[in-house]
């Protein structure tokens, strides 16, 4: 029989509480199974592994991570809970001194990125905002990286535009083999294994392995190796790598289409404002 749907994300918490029920009453009344893959993700704590309660003031609101919030708007939501006296000094004392701070504006990309990260975690996962700011710092490599191809392309007068209209890979087009150099090579090879990695591990459903993979690719071959190596031939030193400038531009161009394709189910928000600005 076929499902009425194709896969369930939910919380094991509630995994016979409400997912074998459905299946169980679906599957009777309706002679199908509501869903055919079940996929758990580990249940939210805090830093320290405990449960969020407003009673130890370790609770966190995704739309202030998302927003950002002093340590005074966190402290006044606790005010208006149901405290004793006693609970809510020590909420608000533990508040003051896990976020001195308050929240920075960190974004839902950046949130939505180390939540995939950490579903590594099998059981249960150990919320600190000191991950979400590694994600975050992430976004603005892929922003800065954006913004250092397309300049140099504009210097260079390479087209922008990764695909034409009948999704061709313009970025391939006048690119004999000859022209590639070494570099290259490698930096394309390295681009061919994640996408082997990414591939497989989204069939699998395994995210976090996915959006690892093209963190990794982004950090050490593309922003670590292959653009510094680029850096010599598009500022004057040729002759050290044997590269075309525009012929770089252009794989640098096409490996960013194929990273924000891939970064499009973690950062819907950051990826289409960068591939809806090369059209």
């Amino acid at each position: 029989m076929t499902a009425l749907s194709t896969v369930l994300e939910t919380g094991q918490d509630i995994l016979f509480f409400w997912v074998a029920r459905m299946a169980m009453l679906c599957t009777y009344f309706a002679q199908v199974p509501p869903f055919s893959t079940v996929l758990l993700h580990p249940m939210v704590r805090d830093a320290q592994g405990r449960k969020m309660s407003k009673s130890l003031g370790n609770v966190i609101d995704p739309m202030d991570v998302i927003n950002g919030a002093e340590l005074s708007k966190l402290q006044d939501v606790v005010r208006r809970g149901y405290l004793s006296g006693s609970e809510l000094k020590k909420s608000i004392k533990d508040l003051a001194k896990m976020y001195p701070n308050g929240f920075q504006q960190f974004g839902a990309d950046a949130l939505r990125f180390a939540l995939v990260l950490y579903t590594q975690q099998t059981h249960q996962i150990n919320m600190s905002l000191d991950s979400v700011r590694s994600s975050y710092h992430f976004c603005n490599k892929v922003w800065n990286t954006f913004r250092f191809i397309h300049m140099h392309a504009d210097k260079l007068g390479v087209d922008t535009h990764a695909v034409d209209l009948h999704g061709n890979k313009k970025w391939l087009a006048n690119i004999t083999d000859n022209e590639l150099t070494v570099f290259d090579r490698a930096f394309l090879s390295r681009l061919y294994e994640m996408l082997q990695t990414y591939h497989n591990a989204m069939g699998a459903y395994r995210l976090a392995v996915a959006a690892e993979a093209v963190r990794e690719f982004v950090q050490r071959d593309l922003c670590d190796r292959y653009i510094e190596i680029c850096k010599l031939s598009l500022f004057g030193n040729q002759s050290a790598t044997n590269q075309v400038p525009e012929v770089a531009v252009k794989v640098m161009l096409g490996s960013l289409d194929i990273v924000l394709r891939a970064l499009h189910p973690f950062m819907p928000f950051l990826s289409e404002v960068k591939y809806l600005a090369q059209l």
